[in-house]
């Protein structure tokens, strides 16, 4: 791939790339109107690093960190905007229950776990990625994220919270 991204080959990824950026935001976040929020702002964010993009990882990976980034800030500030976090509102329905436990899920991630545990636990359980594409998309050795995910493992047997979170 050529260094950098122009607004062409955005254009290309943003028709290639949108749907699956919006369900993967509207299933982390909860609301339609949010998660195409965070469509706008991963594009955005994409154009304004364009020419900083060096090939290095693929479109979808680069474009999968972001949204997951974007994704725990709105949460974060969600949860200081609504102190008492309602995962769905009488007039937006659930996309299924699963998707509420991911929801409630995340609301313990973010009290719980830094910014850097947040990512691999989302990428990790919530996306089922394994070791070594987690360790793809942040950039990181296969050794740290398996040292991580001990460290996170032993964190959710604390909490109670360990369903789903045997992932290799």
């Amino acid at each position: 791939m050529a260094k950098g991204l122009g607004r062409e080959e955005l254009q290309r990824l943003y028709t290639q790339l949108a749907p699956a950026i919006h369900r993967r935001a509207r299933l982390l976040l909860g609301r339609e109107a949010d998660a195409w929020d965070v469509v706008q702002e991963v594009f955005e964010k994409m154009l304004s690093m364009g020419e900083s993009f060096r090939g290095e990882a693929q479109p979808m990976t680069w474009a999968w960190r972001i949204t997951t980034n974007l994704c725990l800030n709105h949460l974060r500030a969600r949860k200081l905007r609504e102190p008492k976090l309602h995962l769905v509102t009488a007039d937006e329905p659930s996309v299924d229950q699963q998707a509420g436990e991911v929801r409630q899920l995340l609301q313990v991630w973010l009290t719980q776990l830094d910014e850097r545990e947040q990512q691999i636990a989302t990428l990790l359980f919530l996306d089922g990625l394994t070791q070594e594409e987690v360790a793809d998309v942040l950039g990181l050795s296969r050794k740290t994220i398996g040292r991580e995910v001990e460290e996170l493992r032993s964190k959710a047997a604390a909490l109670g919270a360990t369903r789903g979170v045997d992932h290799g």
